[in-house]
């Protein structure tokens, strides 16, 4: 609730003040493509929310009391939502300077990889992955389904699996927009289009990792 709460206000506020975005104009435009957008929007939600789902389905008797895993996860949270937070107010103020006009960002975060505000989000959802992960693998009593009996380390171990989509999801989603492969390349071709016969542009796309830092 935090991050939506964050991001969404950061998100709406840009669009107060920006009055467009053109990453969406085109989709948006069509009631298909409103569909599409929201329908893609929500099965998003609920992948990734996928390990805090699961783990809530775990009896309260079952689970592993607060440690080291739990506390783990809540540094990866922290760390996500500090780099997500940072890449977007310093992309923001970039920006809004007006030396700045047709330079593309490379300051703060945006030296690490060229897309600090996806390895954010990254980050934040894999922190909530290990914070449910020793509820995830309580191993309680066996279970029946009709007339089979499934095995409690079955049981978590599907919980564990099925909740690792999470956190894969997004490296996939994220790694295919930032290395442009289609369907998902239209912010990468409107950077190459606006970018790319930039020759600092050009370095920065060369040495600057795309989404994990090295």
């Amino acid at each position: 609730a935090l991050w939506a709460c964050k991001l969404a206000s950061f998100l709406f506020f840009r669009a107060l003040q920006t009055k467009r975005d053109g990453r969406l104009e085109d989709t948006l435009a069509t009631t298909s493509g409103q569909v599409g957008f929201w329908t893609i929007s929500f099965l998003w939600g609920w992948v990734v929310s996928l390990p805090h789902t699961l783990a809530a389905m775990v009896p309260v008797s079952e689970r592993a009391p607060f440690g080291p895993v739990h506390i783990a996860g809540l540094v990866l949270f922290a760390a996500g939502f500090f780099v997500e937070s940072a890449a977007d107010w310093q992309k923001w103020t970039f920006k809004a300077n007006a030396a700045n006009r047709d330079r593309f960002c490379d300051v703060g975060v945006w030296r690490l990889c060229q897309h600090p505000n996806w390895f954010g989000n990254l980050l934040l959802w894999s922190g909530i992955f290990v914070l449910n992960v020793p509820t995830l693998a309580a191993i309680g009593p066996a279970t029946m389904l009709g007339p089979l009996r499934i095995p409690a380390w079955l049981g978590a171990g599907t919980r564990l699996l099925t909740a690792a989509v999470s956190p894969l999801f997004l490296l996939a989603l994220f790694s295919g927009q930032a290395n442009g492969t289609p369907p998902l390349n239209k912010g990468y071709d409107m950077t190459l289009a606006k970018f790319g016969g930039d020759l600092a542009w050009q370095a920065y796309n060369a040495k600057t990792p795309v989404l994990l830092p090295s």
